[in-house]
């Protein structure tokens, strides 16, 4: 298997493990909502927070989640139905909305840094081996691109203190505002690269598909990071799925030729 020209990596869940980090600052979002102690959670809500991040597909709904399991909502229902009604649910009790989570949930990051980048650094971090295989992929000359709706600044944050130098115009984040299908468009028209040379390395199988469903983009190879926050029935539907090739993070780290056959 030959390799691309151009590699784009969600970050949340593909390079970086950010799901502690997410959990702590989500409750102290929540303390300006309900009568909570601390800085950081108990274990037993980090715990269940922790098995339920794969349903979370934006950064402001880490909140939500939060406030989901205070309010006692079963972890089934929140399985079946956080991105439908539970939702909602939080959003209507709470009387917020999205953006205002959002910028309460960009500003706990932006205190906790301020204070002590080692306490927002504690208990994220690359996952194994991943700082070195991108300090390989940036040794070949591979034009690589990070394409995630987190803040732009707090990705390109974590990969600097993580030691692998990638110029922050290479760190899309939520500042573009924009569905990564048209990230993709745009990686394509600005790097001049044809779409057949472009993979696409994501943990959430809705963010593929929609990429799949696009019929100029038929040519992107698509990869489902089986390390990240993925849904318990993901492997198996990707693996059914003839666009989308399933990776596992050794293969992603032996490089490009261990990466399988794109279907």
């Amino acid at each position: 298997m030959t390799g691309p020209q151009l590699l784009a990596l969600d970050f949340d869940g593909v390079i970086c493990d950010t799901v502690h980090e997410g959990c702590r600052s989500a409750w102290q979002v929540c303390r300006d909502f309900v009568t909570l102690n601390g800085d950081a959670p108990p274990p037993e809500l980090a715990a269940v927070f922790v098995r339920l991040r794969p349903v979370l597909e934006h950064g402001w709904e880490f909140p939500v989640l939060v406030l989901a399991i205070l309010d006692g909502i079963p972890e089934a229902t929140i399985w079946d139905t956080f991105q439908t009604s539970c939702r909602q649910r939080i959003l209507d009790k709470y009387r917020v909305t999205p953006k205002e989570f959002a910028a309460r949930f960009d500003a706990a990051r932006d205190r906790t840094i301020a204070r002590s980048l080692d306490d927002w650094l504690a208990g994220q971090g690359l996952y194994p081996g991943m700082a070195e295989q991108l300090h390989a992929i940036q040794q070949s000359g591979l034009r690589m691109y990070v394409v995630t709706t987190k803040e732009g600044r707090f990705a390109h944050k974590l990969l600097e203190t993580n030691g692998v130098q990638l110029p922050a115009t290479r760190v899309w984040g939520k500042e573009r505002a924009r569905p990564k299908p048209e990230l993709l468009r745009s990686l394509a028209k600005d790097e001049r690269v044809a779409y057949r040379d472009i993979w696409f390395v994501e943990d959430r199988l809705k963010t593929l598909h929609a990429v799949a469903q696009e019929a100029d983009l038929a040519e992107v190879g698509l990869f489902l990071a089986l390390w990240g926050y993925i849904m318990p029935t993901d492997p198996d539907e990707a693996a059914q799925d003839p666009r989308i090739t399933p990776l596992a993070l050794d293969q992603f780290c032996r490089g490009f030729a261990a990466w399988g056959s794109m279907r």
